[in-house]
């Protein structure tokens, strides 16, 4: 397998970015019958318009197994931005065992994506190559949107509109305008966005709105994306988050600690002069915000934590991905990569009894599937003084954007309903 990061961050990316509306694909699938094990190379012109400075345009190519992936790659360092026509290509092996290639056009963000002349070409086994499928746009187009996959549900953004155009073309008379507009751009909002000088680096964010304030914690801004707007609409306002060595914000050459980020929130909310705010967290963020609010109390009025652990070993995360971010840390090519991965697979090592300091009520809430065990999230919640638990089902490590309306409904009521728990052993005490 080629580029496993990458492969799961696209995997992450394509999902969250469907549920977010900030990305699209359009794609073909072959059946790889025959084809076992030769060599294939995706071909096609490529240029952009880009609205956001992070927009930009991409081929992707995936060989597909039975139980899992093969082949991967979808150009995730090396995003398309240029205004003029230049040929691109993806060059892998089909995988012994593979039932279809998958291959197509990846956009993101706002902007105008020009694509032309795709084209898949497999070895012959004769020391050239064949084409087995082209398609250059002159009679329409042959391209879907999705991702060829049943793993990976990524069916419909109405924020992308694509169809063939006459002229612009590197050849032929038409080619494919895939366009973006309105397309959320949370985390490379430039007229949002400001940094801050925060414990010795710059820390990205961003405001939007009018209300209580509501501090978003995601690790990056644009994991929350389909969150946002709905908060928006209920008079908060939001100030989301990038934590320190993720999105825009800056680093150290120290580790990342969840410690660290906790401080460099608080003390943005100092900056910002804000005495308290409620607190939406997720994840890694979500780790953070419990530690905001034992080290840092009287910022925080109330907080929804989203599946957080507090150990790093295989009781805080299911153990297929505690060991495969072991992996990826050993692996890493890069020094952000392996402090990223390092954090995941060493932190945090919070102990439960850490959490009886805590005194803000806390809505402790994952998926039923999520990568943090049930078990865990119970512990969380069995040890904080005021806590509620919410277990949303058919839900995973996603569940604020898989279960969308259901999610912010609670996160709502947490936040605007006064608080309470309930027992019913307290009606057999009379």
């Amino acid at each position: 397998m080629k580029n496993t990061f990458s492969l799961f961050f696209l995997l992450f990316v394509i999902f969250t970015a469907h549920a977010q509306g900030n990305g699209v694909s359009y794609s073909q699938a072959l059946k790889t019958d025959g084809m076992e094990g030769r060599r294939f190379r995706l071909e096609a012109s490529v240029r952009a318009e880009v609205e956001d400075d992070s927009a930009s345009a991409r081929l992707w190519a995936r060989v597909d197994k039975p139980s899992g992936y093969g082949f991967f790659e979808n150009m995730w360092v090396k995003p398309i931005r240029n205004k003029e026509w230049k040929t691109y290509a993806i060059e892998g092996k089909i995988d012994s065992g593979s039932y279809q290639l998958a291959f197509g056009a990846l956009c993101q963000y706002n902007g105008k994506f020009f694509y032309d002349d795709f084209k898949i070409q497999v070895e012959d086994g004769k020391g050239g190559w064949a084409t087995v499928f082209s398609e250059d746009f002159e009679n329409g187009n042959s391209l879907t949107q999705g991702v060829q996959s049943s793993k990976v549900q990524w069916d419909y953004n109405e924020a992308f509109r694509a169809e063939t155009i006459p002229g612009n073309a590197p050849q032929g008379q038409r080619c494919l305008l895939i366009e973006g507009k309105g397309v959320l751009n949370f985390g490379v909002n430039n007229k949002a966005g400001k940094y801050a000088e925060v414990n010795g680096i710059r820390l990205y964010y961003e405001v939007y709105g009018e209300g209580q304030p509501l501090v978003v914690l995601y690790g990056e801004i644009g994991y929350a994306s389909s969150n946002i707007p709905y908060f928006l609409e209920k008079k908060y306002k939001v100030i989301a988050v990038d934590s320190r060595g993720n999105g825009r914000s800056d680093d150290t050459d120290a580790e990342l600690t969840f410690e660290q980020t906790a401080s460099d929130v608080n003390e943005l909310m100092n900056q910002l002069g804000i005495d308290s705010a409620y607190i939406l967290a997720h994840s890694v963020g979500a780790i953070a915000g419990l530690l905001m609010a034992k080290d840092h109390p009287g910022k925080v009025k109330k907080m929804v934590a989203i599946a957080a652990n507090l150990v790093a070993d295989t009781t805080g995360i299911q153990p297929p991905i505690f060991h495969w971010a072991e992996k990826e840390a050993k692996n890493a090519k890069t020094a952000k990569d392996r402090k990223i991965w390092t954090q995941i697979w060493k932190q945090p090592n919070i102990p439960f009894s850490e959490l009886q300091k805590i005194q803000a009520e806390v809505l402790v809430l994952s998926g039923d599937r999520d990568f943090v065990p049930l078990a865990h999230t119970l512990e969380i919640f069995k040890h904080l003084p005021k806590s509620q638990l919410c277990v949303i089902p058919g839900a995973t490590h996603g569940a604020a954007w898989e279960k969308k309306e259901l999610f912010e409904q609670i996160v709502t009521d947490f936040f605007e309903k006064p608080f309470a728990m309930p027992s019913t052993v307290d009606w057999f005490k009379n």
